[in-house]
């Protein structure tokens, strides 16, 4: 059985210095900013993320460059405000045994600090040599959104197609994978052979299932019986 060091072993040294950069980045003269970045810090996974970047590069023959350190730094930020926003609407109390920022401040601080890091992550994208990863990147965000929203309005649908599921999970999850392992490629220089290969690890409609036209129903009051 492969594990996921072994996967990540040939990008062990890009991926060691990522937390503090991570943190350098959100670094803030602002005392309760700051704190809730420190806070959101302990949310840290597998950085899946940042990983595909790297490998990537290095599967598409190019070099590892400096631009794929912000790239990885990029990803990661919009996951995890996805994340802090995510909370939200789930009303989760508690991810990865930790308080969550709604649960500890209620639900406008997490909002804008969720805000706060996509344009962060927006801002590093612009300062990049070429428009590719801003460009990529704001589909994909559109992309996660309209996720999101469909699984809102599907929710309680015991009558959801297993189809209809996978397009919410890859609107959800798989967009922002694929465009890490793409953005790897591009700016490794590599030919446009190889970048359509791992372009091609993104969902492109494989289940056609029509978008949701129905609204919810506006909740009604019951009038009182006289």
């Amino acid at each position: 059985m492969v594990e996921l060091a072994d996967c990540f072993a040939p990008v062990q040294a890009e991926l060691a210095g990522l937390e503090q950069e991570i943190q350098g980045e959100l670094a803030s003269d602002s005392k309760a900013l700051s704190g809730l970045v420190g806070h959101i810090s302990k949310y840290a996974g597998k950085r899946l993320r940042p990983a595909l970047v790297f490998l990537s590069a290095k599967a598409a023959g190019g070099k590892v460059i400096p631009e794929h350190d912000k790239l990885a730094i990029i990803v990661e930020l919009i996951h995890t405000a996805t994340l802090v926003h995510d909370d939200i609407l789930d009303g989760a109390d508690v991810r990865r045994r930790v308080a969550t920022v709604n649960a500890m401040y209620g639900n406008h601080v997490p909002v804008l600090l969720g805000d706060f890091i996509y344009a962060h992550a927006f801002a590093m994208s612009v300062d990049l040599p070429t428009p590719d990863a801003s460009r990529i990147l704001a589909r994909v965000t559109k992309i996660v959104c309209k996720g999101e929203i469909n699984q809102i309005f599907d929710r309680f649908d015991f009558a959801l197609t297993e189809p209809r599921y996978l397009k919410i999970i890859e609107a959800k999850t798989a967009e922002l994978y694929a465009a890490s392992c793409e953005l790897g490629a591009i700016y490794s220089g590599a030919d446009r052979r190889r970048v359509e290969a791992l372009e091609a690890l993104r969902p492109q409609h494989r289940h056609r299932v029509p978008d949701h036209r129905r609204l919810p129903r506006p909740h009604r009051r019951r009038r009182r019986r006289r």
